[in-house]
């Protein structure tokens, strides 16, 4: 039975049992984490730039163009990067670290809309449109972010080959991601967006630590039923939960829990 103790959770790469490799846990559920250390994979800049699909297609020297335009922001664990309803016209580019993007209703119940991590970019909306800021972004973990201003690329996007298609295409990623997070949260049942939640976040660096009220919260429902979830997918034999750890037995059945 999963302790009402277990109050944090690690995702980390695993292992399908029907395999020979030694096990490797998926989640490990450690209490008291909130000094832990994390490894850093640092992107550079001029190679975060180069991978950003915002700028897939621009030549050596509009690359530098933009370069010039990027500006380094080092934040510690827990920080607030954005807030919801406030003013920053930044594009943020993840170069370490990860960070949750997350809404908060006017009783307080948070919905974390993603996770961001290295290669990734948050905030897009609002350096586009000039409007506030539509979700609050903290730091999971200790980070690297670069950011740039939305209003000084949209200056440019017509003058630098591909940047305005580039900008329109990934606001229109945007709002498929959105329209999947609502039908997930629509019609999905727990188990399902938890399974998804899980192989979403596996394989995936770095690694923060999430308590349960941050899976609920991606969940969109409360902490008891996450735990009466996970208790469900360990009857069905498809995790094993241990005292600081789950298991995944079974890939492909989670796989089908998430479809």
């Amino acid at each position: 039975m999963l302790s009402e103790q277990v109050r944090s959770v690690k995702l980390i790469p695993i292992t399908d049992q029907r395999t020979s490799l030694p096990e490797i846990p998926a989640v490990s559920i450690i209490p008291g984490m909130s000094g832990s250390s994390v490894t850093l994979n640092i992107i550079a800049k001029e190679q975060l730039l180069a991978r950003s699909p915002y700028f897939i297609g621009l030549s050596t020297n509009e690359m530098k163009e933009v370069s010039h335009l990027t500006f380094e922001r080092q934040v510690g664990r827990g920080e607030i990067v954005t807030l919801e309803g406030g003013a920053d016209h930044n594009l943020y580019l993840v170069a370490s670290g990860a960070l949750k993007i997350y809404n908060t209703s006017s009783g307080g119940k948070e919905q974390i809309v993603s996770l961001v991590r290295p290669g990734d970019s948050f905030n897009d909306v609002a350096a586009f449109d000039s409007g506030t800021v539509p979700a609050t972004v903290q730091s999971l973990t200790p980070a690297l972010l670069y950011y740039i201003s939305g209003p000084a690329l949209l200056e440019r996007a017509c003058r630098l080959s591909g940047l305005a298609s580039n900008i329109a295409r990934l606001l229109a990623g945007r709002v498929r991601d959105l329209s999947s997070l609502v039908a997930d949260l629509s019609f999905r049942p727990v188990a399902g967006r938890l399974a998804r939640i899980l192989l979403d976040q596996i394989n995936r660096e770095p690694a923060p630590y999430l308590t349960q009220k941050d899976l609920a919260s991606m969940a969109g429902t409360a902490r008891e039923v996450v735990a009466r979830a996970l208790k469900s997918l360990e009857d069905e034999g498809i995790i094993r939960v241990d005292r600081h750890k789950i298991v995944i037995k079974d890939r492909v059945k989670l796989e089908d829990k998430a479809a």
